[in-house]
């Protein structure tokens, strides 16, 4: 897509967070399986280091992989560069802390005209014509804190990032049906992957998907005194709007056309992210016990999603591995009700403490 200066492509960086056992790697493996079983797409795994990443997606390194298959076909073949990969991430605390991807992923998310040139110690320069990755990761809440330090909370990686949070399953399937050697569904899926990737062009809007975007490009604002990763995530929020727009619309049609449905969803979808973030990120601060008051909140959500009230009581006795004294509870308590994120009640005569409910991010289109 043409945004004057610079082309935006329909790469994105996803992550699932939730806790362990919730499904993310359900969600992943069946996705990348389609894409591997397609061959349209460089898929990389999360347990490469991101100099290996670079490397193989480098002029050098498919310059080595078309000798390779050269030899092994007996003849000469010559393949266009292409420098786009899939890095299927499930565990991404695999990718990150394995090597320092963030700051190669931050800028290759870009995918911009040239050359990236990024140097190691083993293997040198590393060439990359035209990059273009995508990213599909999964982590847990408790990994947020030790993969994302408060100084990189603000940094470009995170705003490039869509988080996408769930606290609980919503369904339990206890025999998923097996998958048989003939799938009309999987196949018809297979295909038609192979034949999006035909498509070549850029993209144009219908006149009113033109306007919802307007609109809501012009109604993105900065907040100084937002929390450090939404304030960082509301610079890049139209990109990534359009970045899904794209991929929704190639999805549904040919036609490189995005129509104002898809725009409204894609705007909408990146709205809730924004509102995940208040919830990804609220363990990763300055104070030692960020971590602690996290749980404290994620257990009176947990609570309340039952029809349960939650008293101090029963926050000591989930929690005092965690919490440590009645006085640091105290504290933790008495910080989140002054920074109105909880609220006290008196429940026939015991004390109960519950979430207070905000208000959605605005900006959002409600789909008639």
């Amino acid at each position: 897509m043409n945004r004057g200066d610079f082309n935006l492509f329909a790469n994105m960086y996803t992550v699932l967070v939730g806790h362990t056992g919730l499904g993310k790697g359900r969600g992943i493996n069946p996705a990348v399986g389609l894409l591997r079983e397609s061959g349209v797409a460089n898929v990389m795994s999360d347990k490469l280091t991101i100099q290996y990443i670079l490397e193989k997606i480098s002029d050098r390194g498919q310059a080595a992989a078309q000798m390779t298959l050269n030899t092994s076909v007996g003849g000469k073949l010559s393949f266009a560069l292409d420098s786009s990969c899939f890095i299927s991430a499930p565990e991404l605390e695999d990718l990150l802390t394995t090597s320092d991807a963030m700051p190669p992923l931050k800028e290759l998310w870009e995918s911009k005209k040239g050359t990236f040139e990024y140097g190691t110690r083993g293997k040198g320069l590393v060439k990359i014509a035209d990059p273009c990755p995508t990213l599909l990761a999964g982590c847990t809440p408790s990994q947020i804190s030790f993969l994302f330090p408060t100084r990189s909370v603000g940094g470009g990686f995170v705003r490039r990032c869509n988080f996408v949070y769930e606290a609980d399953e919503k369904c339990k399937i206890a025999w998923p049906p097996e998958r048989t050697v003939s799938d009309p569904i999987r196949d018809a899926l297979v295909n038609d992957l192979r034949h999006i990737s035909q498509l070549q062009g850029s993209f144009a809007f219908d006149p009113v998907a033109k306007k919802i975007f307007t609109d809501y490009y012009n109604s993105t604002n900065t907040d100084e005194f937002a929390d450090e990763a939404t304030a960082s995530y509301e610079t890049s929020r139209p990109y990534h709007a359009l970045k899904l727009a794209m991929a929704l619309t190639v999805a549904r049609s040919d036609k490189l056309v995005i129509n104002f449905l898809d725009m409204q969803h894609s705007i909408n979808m990146i709205n809730r992210c924004t509102e995940d973030l208040k919830r990804v990120f609220r363990s990763v601060g300055d104070s030692d016990m960020a971590i602690v008051m996290d749980k404290v909140i994620r257990y009176i959500e947990m609570r309340e999603k039952r029809g349960l009230f939650t008293t101090r009581q029963e926050l000591m006795g989930a929690l005092y591995r965690d919490v440590g004294s009645n006085q640091n509870l105290d504290l933790i308590l008495a910080s989140l009700e002054a920074g109105h994120v909880i609220r006290v009640q008196q429940r026939s005569g015991i004390t109960v403490y519950r979430i207070v409910k905000t208000q959605p991010t605005g900006g959002s289109v409600t789909i008639q």
